[in-house]
């Protein structure tokens, strides 16, 4: 029996209770910043609708290790974990548990893997928006905290892995470019006799509509 199975053997045999979101979490918005407030030197990310931040600002009004939901725009409902110190905009939700009943990360967790029903929730057509309301009554699993922290090790380090994967295979990919044009540059380099495509080519031709 895994130390998770052991835990929720010992704590919660019978299954856990089930609550809103919004009962045992703060979901507020940020603060407007105007762009020409922002430098690109800045220490600290501005978050707002998007994936990534919409510029950098001197100053913060969230710490660190908080859950950051695009509130407005294309990307409206994206969850982010942020592990530094950002400006949360006025299009920014920042979302705060109450710790003494859900650890922070198994909330991340759990949101995460609700994004993409969160963003069907968008609405309007032009610039969509994401209702809070529609965050406060998502509703969760509330286990003892010790099986949450047991999740949150555990996927913390899938996630890890997963990491690393991406970064071998983007090496990868950087080291194949390389040879490949490490290759083609030493014939020419020594000499080889260099041709058009149309001259080595029998045919050349678009494909058809369809």
């Amino acid at each position: 029996m895994s130390r998770l199975e052991d835990l929720i053997q010992t704590l919660c045999p019978d299954g856990v209770s089930f609550a809103n979101l919004g009962d045992f979490a703060s979901i507020n918005k940020g603060q407007q910043l105007n762009l020409t407030e922002m430098t690109d030197d800045a220490p600290f990310p501005v978050l707002n609708g998007g994936i990534n931040p919409s510029g950098y600002y001197d100053q913060y009004n969230t710490e660190e290790n908080t859950i950051a939901i695009s509130q407005g725009g294309a990307s409206a409902g994206y969850v982010n974990f942020m592990e530094t110190k950002f400006w949360a905009g006025a299009h920014c939700y920042v979302v705060e548990p109450k710790k003494s009943i859900l650890d922070n990360k198994f909330l991340y967790y759990f949101i995460k893997n609700n994004e993409t029903e969160i963003q069907k929730a968008k609405y309007g057509a032009g610039i969509p928006g994401l209702n809070k309301s529609t965050l406060q009554r998502l509703s969760m699993p509330i286990p003892p905290l010790p099986v949450q922290e047991e999740i949150v090790r555990i996927l913390d380090t899938f996630s890890g892995v997963v990491t690393e994967l991406e970064a071998e295979q983007a090496a990868r990919v950087r080291q194949y470019e390389r040879y490949r044009n490490t290759l083609f540059t030493n014939l020419v380099n020594k000499g080889v006799e260099e041709k058009s495509l149309g001259e080595i080519c029998t045919e050349m031709y678009r494909g058809a509509g369809i």
